[in-house]
């Protein structure tokens, strides 16, 4: 359950860069990685119960 906490946290770390720095290009760049993260984090985690 550890790895699935430090994802969350990364993803939403990731979020919060992001959306703070907007205006350029490489803030929607970092948004768009921490969304990747909470996708992947999501489907860890569908992947874990349906194994």
């Amino acid at each position: 359950m550890r790895e699935l906490e430090v994802m969350i946290g990364l993803g939403f770390l990731l979020l919060m860069v992001g959306y703070s720095r907007r205006e350029r290009d490489s803030g929607v760049l970092v948004m768009a990685a921490g969304i990747v993260v909470m996708l992947a984090t999501i489907s860890y985690k569908i992947y874990i119960e349906l194994r």
